[in-house]
């Protein structure tokens, strides 16, 4: 019974939706990792530590990699809503312009995207608040990811680094 409780728990954390809510100006991201995202990633972790996870670490694993991903999704969703008011753009827009929710943006990148998305240059102050924004989900991105790095390899036994390293595979 046991068994079948951990199980149930397991599929329920994998296939959890974990797109935020949000107030309408930016479309919810659908950044959740897939089936075969953590898979892979399970078994890149198992080959990297030389045995297999506990059905309690996989557990744990799981459900950390579901929490960070909505951890991903809130920071996208504020970067895109904190933008698009700032300079105008819907949600919509923002979300085609910068896809790779997991994946660090050039500031320089940003504006430029966004002003020929425009048609046209940003203000000084609009500029500067692209810029300041980028910053900030970048470096809320890259806290996540070592918060997650850490959590796991404390469950595992296994270092940040290595953890951190095998983190694309979950698209992060």
């Amino acid at each position: 019974m046991r068994v079948l409780s951990i199980l149930t728990l397991t599929l329920v954390l994998a296939a959890c939706a974990t797109a935020p809510a949000g107030n309408g100006s930016a479309p919810a991201a659908s950044n959740t990792a897939t089936p075969t995202q953590t898979q892979s990633f399970l078994a890149s972790l198992e080959a990297k530590r030389g045995s297999a996870l506990t059905l309690a670490e996989r557990v744990q694993v799981q459900g950390l990699t579901g929490t960070a991903k909505v951890g991903l999704n809130n920071v996208q969703s504020n970067f895109l809503n904190k933008v698009g008011a700032q300079v105008g753009l819907n949600g919509a827009v923002l979300a085609a312009l910068f896809p790779e929710a997991g994946k660090p943006l050039s500031e320089h990148a940003a504006v430029a995207k966004i002003e020929s998305s425009l048609g046209k240059k940003l203000t000084a102050a609009d500029q500067a608040a692209v810029k300041s924004a980028t910053v900030l989900r970048n470096n809320s991105l890259a806290s996540l990811k070592t918060g997650l790095a850490a959590s796991i390899g404390s469950r595992t036994g296994m270092s940040t680094d290595v953890v951190l390293a095998l983190m694309p595979l979950l698209g992060l």
